[in-house]
């Protein structure tokens, strides 16, 4: 009797052990290759030549009392090494007296800078959307670029590389990368915090590339002029403060009209004085606004967390029953490795080619961890709904 039920338990043991590893080659194929072709992407897109003409641009600069930060940009606006005709027009939100003496001391010496401003007191109305919407009637040329004040260029050719796509006229939409500079943070949690905007970027890059675009970075992100008004602009997210960097692109994109710049010099960086509001304030925002925005690519993440977590569970109970059994260790230790192993190494890969904090060691505890945060901020983002609406005034809308 004891012989068959040792039976039973190794029998039960290894289909414990042949779930873990049919969960850890799912999620090689499915999501560890996905991961790798937005590094490889990086390094072509890196390695790629200019082509002789390029379209001519209009930089929408959004700034919002933000004067200082708005100088830094300005300084390596004017620094682009760009040939073709283009021009920079900022957009004051609210009129700050500050910004608004930067930019008349600016425009005196630079002929390319335009500005305007959207008036200080505003009701049931996104701030941030009619000041874009201002800048894209204000542009002369069909090809724009956006940045915020917060945006940091860290390349003369940034501009050449996010126009550089256009040149195909099927393109409208360019999706950029902006990567929050890791020197802001250094309160505590700075890391999870880094690790986690780099597996969210990642995510939607890799969806773009796949021809799946539900999101893009409004601190770096392009789109045709024609196709905004096209769109109608805004107006399928009007009722809502946010939606102009992600419901937007979930509407606009189509599997054929949009391209990815993530060249190392295409890539921006974010600066601000209050990176853990900012942070927690974009969680809320994208968790909110992404019941607008097509779900299937949410889906396929939420998928290969759970196929993790069956992973681990199969593990531990492969373990527990058979933890005396060397050859079930044995093949549980191979399949950890097949797991993890590949993850770790093309994550420190990622976060080395966009600028994040290093990513290498944590990604096992990381990756299983990040369902249940993410859902925390899922339940605090619906207890403050109303304020992700207009006519409930919020703080700060940018």
């Amino acid at each position: 009797m004891q012989q068959v039920f040792s039976g039973v338990d190794i029998v039960t043991a290894w289909c414990f052990t042949g779930i873990a590893a049919v969960m850890a080659v799912a999620v090689t194929v499915f999501y560890t290759l996905r991961v790798a072709k937005v590094c490889k992407t990086v390094k072509v897109q890196s390695s790629s030549s200019f082509p002789e003409e390029l379209p001519s641009v209009s930089v929408i600069v959004y700034s919002n009392g933000d004067a200082s930060g708005l100088a830094t940009l300005l300084r390596q606006l004017r620094e682009q090494s760009y040939q073709a005709p283009w021009e920079v027009i900022v957009v004051n939100d609210g009129k700050d007296y500050e910004t608004d003496m930067l930019l008349m001391s600016v425009a005196s010496q630079w002929s390319l800078l335009r500005h305007t401003f959207t008036p200080k007191v505003m009701r049931n109305v996104s701030r941030k959307k009619l000041a874009l919407t201002l800048g894209m009637k204000a542009a002369r040329h069909d090809v724009v670029v956006h940045v915020t004040s917060s945006s940091r260029i860290k390349s003369p050719d940034w501009l050449k590389y996010m126009a550089m796509p256009f040149n195909n006229p099927s393109i409208d939409l360019v999706i950029g990368y902006a990567c929050p500079d890791p020197a802001d943070d250094t309160r505590r949690g700075s890391r999870r915090r880094a690790h986690d905007m780099l597996v969210t970027s990642v995510h939607y890059l890799a969806s773009a590339l796949t021809a799946h675009t539900y999101r893009g970075d409004g601190d770096n992100l392009a789109y045709r002029r024609d196709k905004f008004f096209e769109m109608k602009g805004f107006s399928n997210s009007l009722n809502l403060h946010y939606g102009d960097d992600d419901i937007f692109v979930s509407d606009v994109a189509t599997p054929s009209n949009t391209a990815v710049m993530i060249a190392r010099d295409a890539q921006v960086m974010t600066s601000t004085p209050h990176p853990v509001e900012v942070y927690k304030a974009k969680k809320y925002r994208y968790d909110y606004t992404a019941r607008y925005c097509d779900c299937s690519q949410n889906w396929l993440y939420d998928t290969v967390s759970l196929l993790m977590w069956l992973w681990l569970l199969s593990t531990v109970g492969a373990v527990l029953i058979a933890f005396d059994n060397w050859l079930v260790m044995s093949v549980l230790g191979v399949v950890a490795l097949l797991l993890w192993l590949p993850q770790m190494l093309v994550w420190r890969k990622a976060s080395l080619l966009l600028s994040s904090r290093r990513f290498m060691l944590s990604v096992p505890g990381s990756m299983l961890w990040r369902p249940f945060y993410n859902f925390i901020y899922h339940l605090r983002s619906r207890r403050i709904h109303t304020a992700h609406f207009t006519w409930q005034a919020i703080g700060n809308q940018q």
